[in-house]
């Protein structure tokens, strides 16, 4: 049996050699770019600071058209109701 080439010394952290270290380095630093890149691919890039997009109504078509001009049917104040009480008691807030 042969003694192996690298040994530390008695209660040092083991070291990998220099070149093996850049590999990994150089690995890892291109898988994180990689992964960087792509995740803009899906999310795009961030807004610009002040820039608000106007938000609107659902789409033509959609199921649940708003109607501002309608008032609310019995079951929607209803459930307005609720959820203005369940809102207010999580929040601790029972103004609204």
């Amino acid at each position: 049996m042969t003694a192996p080439s690298f040994s530390p010394r008695r209660g040092a952290p083991a070291r990998w050699p220099a070149r093996a270290r850049h590999l990994a380095k150089r690995l890892f630093h291109s898988a994180y770019w990689s992964l960087s890149d792509y995740g803009w691919v899906w999310i795009g890039p961030a807004p610009r600071a002040g820039h608000v997009v106007p938000l609107h109504g659902p789409p033509r078509g959609h199921p649940e058209r708003l109607c501002e001009d309608r008032p609310l049917s019995a079951v929607e104040q209803a459930l307005e109701r609720q959820l203005r009480e369940a809102l207010g008691s999580a929040t601790g807030n029972t103004a609204n």
